[in-house]
């Protein structure tokens, strides 16, 4: 039925049966696709049924529909035109894992972070009113990103406009993890409670049998019917001025169909409740929801991977181990994330320390204050974010943690490019956005040592907030040591790798590696090459770094990072500062945002692969005028 469509509006068409088949047949393409990929697995699944009843109900032509993230909208894609080109789903020149307004006209907001969905609608809707358009505005939204402010906030200021707009609770009890917070465990818990039934089965008793005056009567009958009202889920969205509508069952298209004809031409706020299975229809993503979240490529009967890489450990399990230790041994650390807990290596920690470790749903700016208010009593809290996702929190960061100068610990995982999961995921600009923040330290390990090092200088140090970034990816070089056991990391000093006498390549965390490849190359070439591995983006290393520039007649510096305001902006100001005319060279990502790619591609695309840097290199070097 897919191969046959040749426009989403002949969906309007189809009986509930082809729905349904279509349906199947959405969700069989989904598996196939993404088995050979990797992709969003989970949560689009959980979504197909939705889908396609909106395309049978609206019309994609013309209605817009706002998802929220994106990690839902596989079948949305099918539907939409895009079937033959999810072979190349997060692949160079493919389509992307997310919505993307500049892939498709069916992709009206793009996003990569969660709770967006009823913000971008609303100002879609009040475009529409402003510029007296007809069409339909639809946001899409997972319960895990009603965990998030700003959902709240554009609920708030929709129930104030009374825009037409209508908002779908996809609720599948989860985000990537499971869901936490007390609107979701009041929701599902108070309803069920034995106080709660019998208090009310106790006002019903007096009510029936008469035992109680008139006025008091009508009164407990209020209270009675409040009461239900107050403790279903339906009574948080009345009082935003929305219309409750649900639950209804997300994977049954009939009423799905029937609910979204009901509220189609309702004017003012409607919010409709589904309920959803994540990875509903592969029983191995049913019961591992959180595993087939983000799935590599992976064998369709057994679910496995296709391929391990087994080389090496990755930097979140090294960071995971290395922070476990340190819990142990302090009983005064605490981890904090935002509903990431088991991509950040903190589940196996929690488990360990159940009362130490938490997780604050979507919500990254109230992360990020929460610590600082856990840290002004003595506690030493560790902050576990995406780099990306940090970025949400700037504003916590500056004002409630640095300006205080509390001892509060970052740590960044995702560091760098990501690969797959494109731009919106890319860990490019937390150097430029940290180090610009007044009294915070900002440190970036080339390997896994150097990350156990720095794990433990963060731990130990107390004059104000500090940082540390890593990559997605592995590393062969750590320790297999208890973490008190590592060499302790000096603070504030970079390494001296080998000097030289033409160049000086400074550089950061993944790049040092890569810059000894260059090196080795230029030396080839008859070139002395200087290296230093800086370890610290701030403070820098400054007497290591005027004493090696001396030496050579220019410096250039690495960072897989945007170049402005970055790692190599630092050493340029080090030299404005001590008058140091040195011609220097910045290798960093360039001012555009890098689509999604492998990583090696990403690092090609943006002049940071060996080759490119060795060529532009040696221009360089030979442009330098014979006086200076």
């Amino acid at each position: 039925m897919i191969d046959e469509l040749e426009n989403c509006n002949e969906i309007h068409n189809f009986s509930i049966a082809q729905l349904e088949k279509l349906a199947d047949e959405c969700r069989k393409c989904i598996l196939e696709s993404v088995s050979k990929t990797g992709g969003h697995l989970a949560s689009s699944l959980g979504a197909v049924d939705l889908t396609v009843a909106l395309a049978k109900v609206f019309s994609f032509e013309k209605d817009k529909v706002i998802w929220d993230v994106g990690h839902q909208t596989y079948a949305y894609k099918i539907l939409t035109g895009r079937k033959d080109r999810m072979s190349g789903l997060g692949k160079k020149g493919g389509i992307s894992k997310f919505l993307s307004r500049f892939e498709s006209k069916y992709d009206h907001f793009g996003a990569g972070h969660a709770s967006t969905s009823i913000s971008a609608a609303l100002g879609i809707s009040t475009a529409r009113t402003l510029n007296k358009d007809d069409f339909k505005t639809i946001a899409v939204i997972g319960d895990g990103a009603m965990t998030g402010g700003l959902a709240y906030e554009a609920l708030n200021h929709a129930g104030h406009l009374d825009e037409n707009i209508i908002v779908i609770l996809n609720d599948n009890e989860m985000s990537i993890d499971p869901n936490v917070g007390a609107l979701s465990r009041t929701i599902l818990n108070i309803s069920s409670s034995k106080s709660f039934n019998i208090l009310r089965a106790e006002i019903i008793r007096q009510i029936r049998e008469h035992k109680l005056p008139v006025a008091i009567t009508k009164m407990a009958d209020k209270v009675n019917d409040s009461m239900m009202a107050f403790f279903t889920k339906g009574i948080w969205f009345e009082k935003f001025n929305f219309r409750y509508f649900g639950r209804v069952d997300g994977h049954n298209i009939k009423n799905l169909v029937s609910f979204l004809k009901l509220v189609k031409d309702l004017r003012g706020p409607i919010l409709l409740h589904i309920s959803t299975q994540k990875g509903k229809g592969f029983s191995f993503a049913e019961s591992e929801p959180s595993r087939y979240h983000g799935v590599g490529p992976f064998d369709l009967i057994t679910g496995n991977p296709v391929s391990k890489d087994t080389r090496g450990k990755s930097y979140t399990s090294i960071w995971s181990k290395s922070f476990s230790q340190i819990m142990a041994a302090d009983k005064k650390v605490v981890g904090i994330s935002a509903a990431m807990l088991n991509n950040t290596g903190l589940v196996p920690v929690q488990k360990k320390f159940p009362d130490r470790v938490f997780d604050v749903g979507i919500a990254e700016g109230h992360a990020v204050t929460f610590a600082g208010g856990v840290s002004t009593e003595g506690l030493k809290p560790f902050v576990v974010i995406y780099s990306t996702f940090l970025q949400r929190a700037i504003d916590h960061i500056v004002h409630d943690i640095a300006r205080q100068d509390l001892p509060v610990r970052f740590i960044l995982d995702r560091g760098g490019f990501v690969g797959p999961d494109g731009a919106t995921h890319n860990g490019i600009l937390d150097l430029t956005y940290l180090r610009m923040i007044p009294g915070m330290v900002l440190m970036v390990p080339k390997n896994g040592r150097e990350l156990q090092a720095m794990i433990n200088l963060a731990h130990q140090y107390e004059e104000g907030p500090i940082a540390l970034r890593f990559p997605r990816g592995k590393s062969d070089n750590y320790y297999e040591k208890d973490q008190s056991e590592i060499p302790e990391l000096e603070f504030g000093k970079g390494e001296l790798v080998r000097s030289g006498k033409d160049v000086l390549l400074i550089a950061i965390g993944t790049m040092v590696e890569t810059v000894e490849q260059v090196a080795d190359l230029l030396n080839e070439k008859g070139f002395s090459a200087g290296i230093i591995n800086a370890r610290f983006v701030k403070p820098l290393d400054r007497e290591l770094i005027l004493e090696e520039a001396a030496k050579v007649k220019c410096v250039a510096t690495f960072e897989e990072n945007v170049k402005i305001g970055g790692f190599g902006a630092g050493v340029l100001e080090l030299f404005s500062e001590n008058m140091i005319l040195k011609p220097t060279l910045q290798f960093g990502i360039p001012d555009w945002f890098v689509r999604f790619a492998s990583r090696e591609d990403q690092l090609e695309m943006a002049g940071l692969d060996v080759s490119s840097i060795l060529n532009k290199l040696l221009d360089f070097i030979e442009r330098i005028p014979d006086q200076l």
